[in-house]
């Protein structure tokens, strides 16, 4: 995987506790039709086998797309089914040691909450950095909600991709990317819209709108 083709602007993570049933190959593919750059696969249930299954099939949508897919925390499932990386909080796997396991042709992404803990993964140079909580998210019910200054403080300290996630919707995407970012993470907004493609659509139109503003003249 090309680290500097990826389109970070829409990320979608993808949970199954969100799918009300729903296949989560259908879900995926028309997350990707509507332009979502990089998908992720989240399971904390536990059951691991369910999560390899789902791993493989979601790689396979995602490379017909030419997008990559990231598994979220579990490094040994993104090795089994050969994802194109994982993506790590502070209480996972030391980066260092997942950098190890996978291989430098991967994408290694960590989640990062305020500068003290953006200070100390810096130095292990991931591909990227997850930066919120943004907004209160029942997703992650025990972060309190940061704000978009702390996407202006990390931006100020790295050329890394900033992919920002925490209740983050159409409606309040615009200040996320003014701060800042290069993408939104984006998992109950999305999942749990009527249409996910249509959902997807809208967030790529503010997104563009956004960027478009923020470009000198």
């Amino acid at each position: 995987m090309e680290f500097s083709n990826v389109n970070w602007s829409l990320y979608a993570i993808i949970d199954k506790s969100f799918l009300g049933g729903r296949p989560i190959k259908q879900i995926a593919e028309a997350l990707l039709e509507g332009g979502v750059g990089v998908i992720q696969l989240r399971d904390k249930t536990g059951d691991i086998r369910a999560f390899y299954d789902d791993a493989l099939a979601l790689k396979q949508v995602a490379a017909y797309h030419q997008a990559p897919f990231i598994v979220n925390d579990r490094a040994d499932v993104a090795i089994a089914a050969d994802a194109d990386g994982v993506h790590v909080g502070q209480e996972d796997l030391p980066v260092p040691v997942v950098k190890a396991l996978l291989g430098k042709d991967k994408i290694i992404g960590v989640s990062v909450h305020d500068l003290q803990e953006f200070e100390r993964m810096a130095g292990h140079d991931p591909t990227y950095f997850g930066v919120g909580t943004i907004y209160k998210t029942a997703t992650k019910s025990e972060r309190n909600a940061t704000g978009t200054a702390i996407i202006k403080q990390v931006r100020a300290r790295t050329d890394k991709p900033i992919v920002a996630i925490g209740g983050i919707d159409v409606a309040n995407a615009a200040p996320v990317m003014e701060a800042g970012a290069d993408g939104v993470a984006v998992i109950s907004a999305l999942l749990c819209a009527p249409d996910v493609r249509t959902e997807a659509e809208a967030f790529i139109r503010t997104i563009q709108q956004t960027l478009k503003k923020k470009r000198p003249i």
